[in-house]
């Protein structure tokens, strides 16, 4: 008996040491760690951690070297879900507040705050003539009651004392508590980081490069560009020039962008554009090398494609790109309005939605709407380039030959679910619809130089790659292309703002309702990697899975709510 006493006693002994020593070494782990500054993000989609870029940017002090001030209006009595909003924007800004210090400095802000002329003088002030933040009317239902609550969903971001810019974490309009706005706000909250750094960015930027949109070949006007100019205007200087075969129009010129030429370019023009390639510059083509009129398409449900001929496809090709003259159709479309027949569209296969590719500038954008887009192909040749794919069709396309007849026969003749290949699901059916090379190039004016040039000691010429160029072309000059309403002259300022207007709700936007095209992040993504902004393309090539919100607990949240308000 005594040796089993003896036996438990050592036992229970034996377990308190070890329990001792387990406990002396949470503790002693507790106080190396506490002298210790990491943070650990365990989400699978690491929701909580910036990109390496930022955070180098955030920590270099002669990057930012000044306060920025965020001024969020997120606060005060919240639907559910833009509490979750409001949330995550707390989130990201502690995030970046501890990689920049004080440098960062945040506050939110109750618009409904004070008197009511306090509030509608605040108010006028955010939305700033349309420029700022535009209110939002979320309607939704407590206790079976129908409720409109107003917001203003933005953020005023402030440098050395002036605003630099604003950011809408929604746009204005109406919106319900349904699926859709949880999509709008999970891709708000994606796109904190990148909005942050954009404002960032542009307010410790010693200098902007400047990029050009060309005119004189039938370009897109200013009107229809503003949409697109819009996403990049924070980031660089914008101008407008005519080449007017000026030897020295785009000296001043970091990159330029050819979107939707519709007229020849003349030899003098060419040349410019080639030794501006051969100096480092960046190009930026958006073309389509034939015309469809879908007025005609309309009126006589069918349309010959014309070619345009205006030679910029030589200029490419000298580079290494092949624009071909044929029209794609693939499976993945947009419907075409057709308001003489019953339905009021066709399946219209010519508007293609491309894809993205794994290209930093493709691979997280959704897919991008190409009406009328041609094949692109590289060419082998004796330039020093890496070439890249972008955009593609999906692996159930085809060509549709040189120049062919269009007609809204096509819907019957492939039915509602086309086949276009044998083998539908083979990628390597996929056609190449954008793509960049970029490197040291040789110019397309070797041993042929425009004679007026030849002897103009202006010109300078250069037969190879002074600097490594960059080269993009996506068959489609339209794709960044906003409606004319879309665009308002401002008298005050001198010139164009883009105010979208919103879906009206008929048959055709309902029906697609649930297909996003990315045009727009596609044309931002573009120009960031052309100009060299790896820090802002980065994060725009990340995303962040969704989490459905449930739906019981918003309800009795919201019945809670209401309760304590009506006490």
């Amino acid at each position: 008996m005594k040796k089993i006493v003896a036996k438990n006693i050592s036992t229970r002994a034996y377990y308190w040491l070890i329990a001792i020593i387990a406990i002396s070494v949470v503790i002693l782990l507790n106080i190396i760690v506490s002298f210790l500054d990491f943070r650990v993000d365990f989400t699978a989609d690491k929701r909580y951690s910036l990109t390496p870029s930022t955070v180098e940017f955030l920590e270099d002090e002669t990057q930012l070297n000044d306060r920025i001030l965020f001024k969020v209006y997120l606060e005060g009595q919240l639907p559910a879900e833009v509490k979750r909003l409001r949330n995550a924007v707390k989130d990201k800004l502690d995030e970046f507040k501890y990689y920049a210090g004080r440098r960062i400095e945040y506050e939110f802000i109750d618009p409904d705050q004070g008197s009511l002329e306090d509030q509608q003088a605040l108010k006028d002030q955010l939305f700033d003539k349309n420029r700022g933040i535009r209110p939002v009317q979320i309607t939704y239902r407590t206790k079976g009651q129908a409720s409109i609550r107003e917001i203003f969903p933005g953020i005023v971001v402030e440098y050395l004392g002036n605003t630099v810019g604003y950011i809408r974490l929604l746009e204005g309009g109406q919106y319900q508590l349904n699926y859709q706005l949880e999509q709008q706000i999970q891709k708000s909250i994606n796109d904190l980081e990148y909005q942050f750094m954009r404002l960032i960015a542009k307010a410790s930027r010693k200098k902007k490069q400047r990029i050009a949109f060309i005119h004189g070949h039938g370009e897109l006007g200013i009107q229809y560009t503003q949409g697109a100019r819009r996403n990049i205007e924070d980031a660089y200087s914008i101008s407008d020039i005519d080449l007017n075969e000026s030897i020295t129009a785009l000296d001043e010129v970091d990159g330029i962008i050819i979107a939707d030429p519709k007229k020849k370019f003349s030899d003098k023009d060419k040349f410019i554009i080639d030794q501006f390639l051969m100096r480092g510059g960046k190009v930026m083509l958006f073309y389509n090398p034939l015309r469809v009129n879908n007025d005609t398409i309309r009126r006589k449900g069918m349309v010959s494609s014309i070619r345009r001929g205006t030679e910029i496809e030589k200029l490419m090709f000298d580079y290494g790109i092949k624009i071909n003259e044929d029209l794609v159709v693939d499976a993945s479309y947009d419907p075409f309005q057709m308001p003489a027949i019953p339905k009021g569209y066709v399946n219209w296969y010519y508007y293609v939605r491309a894809q993205g590719t794994d290209h930093p500038v493709s691979s997280m954008v959704d897919p991008v709407k190409l009406p009328y887009a041609s094949s692109l192909q590289f060419v082998e040749n004796k330039n020093d380039v890496r070439p890249s794919v972008l955009l593609t069709t999906s692996p159930n396309s085809k060509s549709m030959g040189n120049a062919p007849l269009l007609t809204v026969a096509i819907e019957q003749t492939f039915g509602e679910n086309p086949l276009f290949q044998n083998n539908p699901e083979d990628l390597n059916n996929r056609i190449m619809l954008g793509a960049t090379i970029e490197g040291n190039f040789t110019s397309a004016f070797k041993n042929r130089i425009v004679e007026d040039y030849a002897e103009n000691p202006d010109a300078r010429f250069l037969e190879e790659s002074e600097n490594p160029g960059k080269l993009l072309v996506i068959s489609n000059g339209t794709f960044l292309k906003n409606s004319y309403y879309d665009s308002v002259f401002v008298a005050e300022e001198g010139r164009y703002r883009y105010i979208p207007r919103y879906p009206r709700g008929n048959e055709i936007d309902e029906l697609f309702a649930g297909t996003r095209i990315g045009n727009f992040d596609f044309f931002e993504n573009c120009v960031d990697y052309m100009m060299g902004e790896s820090t802002l393309l980065s994060i725009r090539s990340r995303t962040i899975d969704m989490h459905p919100m449930n739906k019981l607990k918003i309800e009795e949240e919201g019945q809670e709510e209401k309760g304590l308000q009506e006490r």
